[in-house]
């Protein structure tokens, strides 16, 4: 099978576009041939070895973590699937997997959907790591109609399913973003923008009672000075802030500092998809790659700043 993988970190043409072994429908695995891949943050931390503490740095390394395709093959055990489902979800890379970025993959059966009717494998294989993190981390804030959020980087891959997710629960949303995204951050439900690289004035009303940082980079002057007391801030990328531990900040100030990480039970699922049925939820796909052109794909990813979600087509 062509594949996109690693023949080590961060060095010259450690970046391959080859042929590597089919894998294979081992028991309780699905066989799948992928027609879409999402490339996240996690998967170049992972493809630039920034997070070989937690992956092993066995090569060649397929990278890749949100998927969708059709199955090919089922192996022993299988229940819910059969040959020629479309499916889709997310590979865990970090007990030394391979990842998705190739023409087949074998995954279990646990980590695997039926997509729903009327999605494509683009829009598919956006979903779970962005828009599970961003549902997770308002899960976290406890989120209820009339709560008054922030979402900082509110039009890239968490944050502009954070804001349609805000929006379908019914809570007042203060976006930050571009001045070139202004008008897309309105158009998926913000109330209220402001400029990600200018100070946020504290607003008229009162402090925020919750504040999804999806960029990751607010700093702890900013989350006490513009989120309540009893507010609760979530990042994907949180770290408490240098000079106090989130325990204290949390006695001290009353603010409660979390990590808004991927969470993948069924019932999590099943709400994405049930918001994408209900047509609250649309994935936002600004560029789409064929497999040869993976590595312009990460770069775009990285360092391009994209609007919602960038795709490599298989």
């Amino acid at each position: 099978m062509k594949a996109f993988y690693q023949l080590s970190y961060k060095k010259p043409d450690s970046s391959v576009l080859g042929e590597l072994p089919d894998p294979l429908a081992a028991e309780g695995h699905l066989l799948i041939t992928v027609k879409a891949v999402s490339i996240n943050p996690v998967d170049y931390k992972i493809k630039n070895g920034d997070l070989r503490f937690l992956v092993p740095s066995k090569f060649p390394k397929i990278v890749g973590t949100d998927f969708a395709g059709i199955v090919r093959e089922v192996g022993s055990g299988v229940k819910n699937f059969k040959p020629g489902d479309r499916v889709y979800g997310a590979v865990n890379l970090f007990f030394g997997k391979q990842g998705a970025l190739a023409e087949l993959l074998s995954t279990d059966e646990k980590s695997t959907r039926h997509i729903p009717d009327g999605m494509s494998f683009e829009e598919a294989a956006s979903l779970p790591v962005a828009a599970l993190t961003a549902l997770n981390g308002l899960r976290r804030c406890g989120i209820k109609e009339g709560d008054r959020v922030f979402i900082n980087g509110a039009t890239g891959g968490v944050g502009h399913f954070a804001l349609q997710i805000a929006k379908s629960k019914g809570a007042i949303i203060t976006a930050s973003c571009s001045d070139a995204n202004v008008s897309l951050a309105k158009q998926l439900g913000a109330h209220f923008t402001t400029l990600y690289n200018k100070p946020l004035a504290e607003p008229k009303e009162g402090p925020f009672d919750s504040i999804l940082d999806a960029y990751g980079k607010m700093s702890g002057t900013d989350i006490n000075r513009l989120l309540k007391k009893g507010g609760t801030y979530a990042s994907p990328l949180f770290m408490p802030p240098s000079q106090i531990p989130a325990f204290f900040t949390r006695l001290i100030t009353g603010r409660r500092l979390t990590s808004s990480n991927m969470r993948k039970l069924p019932e999590d699922y099943e709400e994405i998809e049930r918001l994408f049925s209900e047509k609250r939820l649309k994935p936002l796909i600004e560029s789409i790659y064929t497999l040869d052109k993976a590595a312009e794909a990460f770069e775009k990813t990285e360092n391009g700043k994209p609007r919602g979600k960038v795709i490599v087509t298989i």
